[in-house]
């Protein structure tokens, strides 16, 4: 099947058959600037409707446009990120907006489905943290339906995209929770002969994601000379199915020098993990990775996530994992180290996120940094 190219003054216009109702009729789309934007947008409409993914806009509804987008796009995510946006689309968007064509979506209602999301969008049956969902989920649930409508414009579905005129909910700023060098103690010692106690203690004195100490294999980690390489992270949501992925960016991708403290404490847990193996025998799963459970398969992130809650909170630390790589990066700031080097030790991507996330630590630093200079100059002594 092929369609046709025609000139209307200035601008061109496409034209090509689609199938309604079991009868063939013409499909028109205009306004196209050059002859090579039409040409293009020809052959893409041509190829959805050999494929069957082609949309109308005035027919198919949002719920139809949003599954083959995300079709579409899913290839591009990780898999985690892919899983909800999956999530978003089927339990939130479809239900509550699926129904309208696409090319009546109005901002209003847009507006009113996110209204609602906060009041009662909850799902997950917690009755002890309210009906609606936080504004940081609205938030992100809004984000990916803008971002499928932003491609719906560009694909020339619909003509302006309308969560443009939508207001969106601001998630609130948590205060940024980090852990004393007390806390750090009594942490490690409730769990030092925890499988937590590895991961745990590479986050402390790494400032890796939890993915990537999860992530992390014994060919990454030179204990000569003292540099670990973060180059995967473990991004797995099932139990017993691993996944691994590229790091979160191009930044992330980095070499972190270890103290002697680190390369002893790995030292010794290289031995442990030889005797793991020789107990485990056949049942010992090779995936030689530096964290791992004691047949070697991988640890789970949202399982070991679940489980350090529990145990921190224990012992009076209501704190995330996530929460020790913040703790690395502030004690680095209150000890001196340059923002440039807790920036590359984190991988951040540029040195203005690490400011921007650690700029309580600030004060403290710019205190001290005047002190310095007062008795460098010695001024009026």
């Amino acid at each position: 099947m092929r369609g046709s190219i025609v000139k209307r003054g200035k601008t061109y216009s496409i034209v090509y058959d689609i199938n309604q109702g079991g009868k063939r009729k013409q499909k028109w789309e205009s306004g196209f600037k050059t002859k090579k934007e039409a040409e293009a947008i020809l052959a893409q409409r041509i190829n959805e409707i050999e494929k069957g993914t082609y949309i109308n806009p005035k027919k198919d509804t949002l719920e139809d446009y949003l599954i083959r987008w995300f079709d579409t796009h899913k290839a591009d995510l990780s898999p985690s990120t892919a899983r909800r946006y999956e999530g978003i689309i089927k339990q939130h968007l479809i239900p509550s907006l699926g129904n309208i064509p696409l090319a009546k979506l109005q901002p209003l209602q847009i507006q009113e489905f996110l209204s609602k999301e906060l009041e009662g969008g909850r799902q997950d049956n917690k009755k002890t943290v309210g009906a609606g969902l936080s504004a940081a989920s609205v938030n992100y649930e809004y984000r990916v339906l803008h971002k499928a409508l932003n491609q719906a414009v560009d694909w020339q579905l619909i003509s302006r995209n309308p969560a443009d005129l939508v207001k969106v909910p601001k998630p609130e700023k948590k205060d940024m929770v980090v852990l004393s060098e007390q806390d750090i103690a009594r942490l490690l010692n409730e769990i030092k002969d925890n499988y937590l106690y590895i991961p745990t203690f590479l986050a402390i004195y790494t400032g890796m994601r939890l993915g990537e100490v999860l992530g992390s294999t014994w060919k990454d980690i030179d204990l000569n000379r003292g540099i670990l390489s973060v180059r995967q992270a473990s991004c797995q949501v099932k139990a017993d199915d691993p996944e691994f992925k590229a790091p979160k960016t191009a930044k992330s991708k980095r070499n972190i020098d270890i103290s002697q403290t680190v390369v002893k404490t790995l030292r010794e847990h290289k031995k442990t993990q030889t005797k793991w193996k020789l107990v485990a025998g056949s049942n010992w799963q090779d995936n030689n990775l530096v964290c791992a459970l004691q047949d070697g398969r991988p640890i789970n992130p949202p399982s070991l996530s679940s489980y350090f809650r529990r145990v921190a909170s224990r012992i009076g630390l209501f704190v995330s994992f996530h929460a020790l790589r913040h703790t690395h990066a502030s004690l680095l700031l209150k000890a001196g180290i340059q923002p440039k080097i807790v920036q590359e030790r984190l991988g951040h991507s540029t040195i203005a996120v690490t400011m921007d996330i650690y700029s309580h630590v600030m004060p403290g630093m710019q205190r001290q940094a005047a002190n310095k200079l007062d008795d460098m100059l010695k001024i009026g002594r």
